[in-house]
């Protein structure tokens, strides 16, 4: 795809499931592409399956775990010593834990939110002014139709009973929360921010962390194949119809309605976020120096 042809585009959590299909979709349109994984032997073998499907496409894999503030900021650090700019941004990598105890990143911050939350929050901010350097750049979050059990006061359920699927559904909800809120700040930039729903897709994955009768209940279920999952993202990750549309929820490349939609709350969202990886959308990461690996 000529529209593609040369782009520098970043995909997190590109070995399995929907994000080893964007990356692959992607990838066969001569797009630069990086693959942001936390596992850099599967990264380097999804690599060389796209390549022996296009030859032409170039493809750098880079470590990163997205429940980690630190790894974040070092793969930023590092993006941004060896690129000047970033055209696409697919934040994709996310967990779907189980059980009714709650799991901590490495920074003590229940692992759902980590992930799902903080990870787009901050690696968005880190490479900003990477994306603000093209005329036109995209931000493109995979979110979920499964959303609810929002409560600002709790992000992390420490006031109340931890269940991880309320938790994974918490944090999609907040994934469009901050998708509109990186909208109204980049209005008129020149970089748009959208978000998409895969639909059920019960060979993704993202369940695997479930227990086998869960799974097994899952794949009864009608969903919709990986492909068809991937679809709309890389829809508005390549797509010259996407060109300009910036704060927007799809689904099979149709517009559908959030009913997360209000300002106050999606700003007290960021403060959150904010203050949890101590950093603003302002700052300036060009000065920032790299922290030894």
């Amino acid at each position: 795809m000529d529209f593609m042809k040369g782009k520098l585009v970043v995909v997190t959590g590109p070995t399995s499931g929907i994000g080893k299909k964007i990356a692959s979709d992607i990838g066969s349109m001569d797009a630069n592409l990086v693959l942001a994984c936390r596992d850099i032997n599967k990264g380097r073998q999804v690599a060389e399956e796209i390549i022996r499907r296009n030859n032409s496409a170039i493809i750098d894999v880079m470590h990163i775990d997205m429940s980690d503030i630190q790894s974040i900021k070092e793969f930023a650090c590092q993006f941004r010593e060896k690129y000047s700019r970033l055209d696409v941004l697919v934040n994709n990598a996310g967990v779907n834990l189980t059980g009714k105890e709650r799991q901590h990143s490495t920074q003590g911050i229940e692992l759902t939110f980590a992930t799902n939350v903080l990870g787009y929050y901050l690696l968005t901010c880190e490479l900003l002014e990477l994306l603000k350097s093209k005329a036109s750049a995209r931000i493109v979050n995979v979110a979920s139709t499964l959303a609810s059990d929002v409560n600002l006061h709790d992000v992390q359920f420490e006031h109340r009973p931890y269940d991880a699927m309320k938790a994974y559904a918490q944090s999609k909800a907040y994934d469009r929360m901050l998708t509109w809120a990186f909208a109204r700040r980049l209005e008129n930039s020149g970089v748009t921010s959208n978000a998409m729903a895969p639909g059920l897709t019960p060979d993704t994955g993202l369940f695997r962390s479930m227990p086998v009768e869960s799974r097994l209940e899952l794949s009864k279920r009608k969903g919709c194949s990986i492909e068809d999952g991937a679809d709309t993202a890389v829809w508005l990750a390549s797509s010259s119809e996407a060109d300009g549309i910036s704060g927007k929820f799809f689904e099979k490349r149709k517009e559908i309605v959030c009913e997360f939609r209000d300002v106050e709350a999606e700003e007290k969202l960021w403060s959150i976020c904010e203050e949890l990886t101590g950093s603003t959308f302002m700052a300036n990461p060009s000065i920032r120096k790299c922290s030894p690996l």
